[in-house]
């Protein structure tokens, strides 16, 4: 929903609604409510985002829903303000938004702040075993069939220890970061 910021009222509007979203591709429907009050040429949104994201597990790539709802306090100015004032950003402006063309989009809001909120590395479950790295297997499904690890098989890194070697024995003093 698009709201022009100079037809907000002395007491502030409430949002109440349902706004599509897409994140990572993939679209949903976010819970938008908001009060918006504005101060001047500053507009503050309070309120919450709440949605059911489809996400893939970092561990085992299964795909999985995981309801989010996260608290929302952000402050708008106009971004010819900004430009006007400095030409470029500043620390001050680092922490706030910006709206142009006086109006704000609650669902662009609403995107941001669910993307933001996505975690970097997301589980299905905190118990979630993953995938076997030899041969694929869900460790959450069936166990593995591979063999135990060969502690005799030579290393990955063997090569890249012959590598450090070769170049500690040519200038006596190897490439070590002490």
């Amino acid at each position: 929903m698009k709201i022009k910021v100079s037809e907000i009222p002395e007491e502030g509007i409430d949002v109440d609604e349902k706004t599509p979203v897409t994140l990572n591709e993939r679209e949903t429907q976010a819970s938008v409510r908001f009060h918006i009050d504005k101060s001047g040429p500053q507009v503050l949104v309070r309120g919450t985002v709440e949605a059911a994201m489809r996400l893939t597990c970092g561990r085992c790539l299964k795909e999985f829903v995981k309801d989010i709802s996260m608290p929302v306090d952000l402050a708008y100015n106009p971004v010819e303000e900004m430009e006007e004032e400095h030409g470029a950003i500043g620390k001050k402006e680092l922490d706030m938004g910006f709206y142009k063309a006086d109006e704000i989009d609650t669902g662009v809001i609403a995107s941001e702040q669910l993307l933001l909120n996505v975690p970097i590395k997301v589980l299905c479950s905190e118990a979630c075993r993953g995938i076997c790295p030899r041969c694929g297997s869900d460790l959450n499904v069936e166990g593995c069939v591979c063999p135990p690890a060969d502690m005799t098989s030579p290393s990955k890194f063997d090569e890249l220890k012959k590598y450090f070697e070769g170049n500690k024995n040519k200038n006596g003093s190897g490439n070590r970061i002490n």
